[in-house]
């Protein structure tokens, strides 16, 4: 008896775009955000990613932000970050 291996990828429809970070991770003085929503282990998951980033950018400034719920981010939580980091990782628990 044949096995018969079947892949349940679908077939592409849309061309992929290409992510090309416009952030300039070598910049003196960088400060990244790190922003967890209220979702169980998402504070978990961003210290990992905290412990990772300071390991490739030690001289960077890395701030923690936590969501309250799980709502998009607040335009008042939002301005906050975009006036004290260049750049922002957020990170979702389930």
């Amino acid at each position: 008896m044949a096995v018969t291996y079947v892949d349940p990828a679908a077939e592409e429809t849309t061309p992929a775009e290409p992510y090309e970070l416009f952030l300039d991770m070598n910049k003196p003085q960088l400060t990244l955000g790190l922003v967890a929503n209220a979702f169980p282990d998402a504070t978990n998951f961003m210290d990992a990613v905290e412990r990772a980033l300071a390991d490739l950018l030690p001289g960077a400034t890395l701030k923690r932000y936590q969501k309250p719920n799980v709502e998009p981010i607040a335009p008042e939580l939002l301005d906050q970050i975009a006036e004290q980091c260049d750049g922002l990782v957020s990170g979702w628990g389930h």
